[in-house]
């Protein structure tokens, strides 16, 4: 009866942690968010292609927040949204008739903490660090750094690395690495193995179709105004 059972089972349940797109609402005005998202998706159409995104609610007043025409507005622009976090009852029921999961993640996981490794010699003056990592970082975990990141190991896939400056990993780089993530475009990325689901550098993007295979150690720079690649 036991055979029977486990060929015949429809599914299996398992645990996975995946990376979602949070659009963190700030403003009511349905035509100010579909006018700022074109110009976001414009920038780097094959980022948002078909992405996940989650809808946090929590700065905004939820009863002026028409949850429906702000989806119509993210799929427009190829984007599906999943899910909300920070609204009220109200929109909780409603995102729940529209089919999407409600969260209850608090919003200080959506944004970079303050760094470990930032610290203060005086008020008002802030001393930025290189953080190092000298573990695997694992598929889901996100690493954030104020200043240069250093991973002395492997970037598993769907894995992401964010830093203001430059990103070095001394291993094989896998999943998303966002370099220079407040602009600076003097920023670079460098790796033993290159083999990335996605890199951008001051928010130019190249995702892995666009990625030109690489045999050793490289380096990623913005040059033009565009992603470049070249060996070390």
């Amino acid at each position: 009866m036991t055979d029977n059972l486990l060929k015949s089972q429809a599914f299996k349940l398992k645990g996975r942690l995946y990376t979602f797109t949070v659009l963190s609402i700030l403003d009511t005005d349905s035509n100010l968010f579909a006018q700022q998202l074109a110009d976001v998706v414009a920038q780097a159409p094959r980022l948002f292609k078909q992405a996940a995104v989650v809808f946090d609610c929590s700065a905004i007043n939820s009863a002026q927040f028409d949850l429906q025409l702000f989806c119509q507005h993210a799929r427009s622009h190829g984007l599906v949204p999943v899910a909300i976090q920070g609204g009220n009852a109200a929109l909780d029921t409603l995102a729940q008739c529209q089919g999407l999961a409600i969260l209850n993640a608090s919003s200080t996981h959506d944004k970079p903490l303050l760094d470990k490794n930032v610290e203060t010699e005086s008020p008002g003056h802030e001393v930025i660090r290189t953080k190092l990592l000298t573990t695997p970082v694992r598929s889901g975990q996100q690493v954030v750094s104020r200043g240069d990141l250093v991973i002395t190991s492997a970037v598993s896939h769907g894995a992401e690395l964010l830093a203001d400056g430059n990103i070095h990993v001394y291993g094989a780089l896998r999943g998303r690495a966002l370099a220079g993530i407040a602009g600076d475009k003097q920023a670079r990325i460098f790796c033993q193995s290159l083999e990335a689901e996605l890199l951008s550098i001051a928010g130019f993007y190249r995702l892995s179709d666009a990625i030109e295979p690489i045999t050793g150690p490289c380096q990623i720079f913005i040059q033009d105004d565009r992603i470049q690649i070249e060996p070390l």
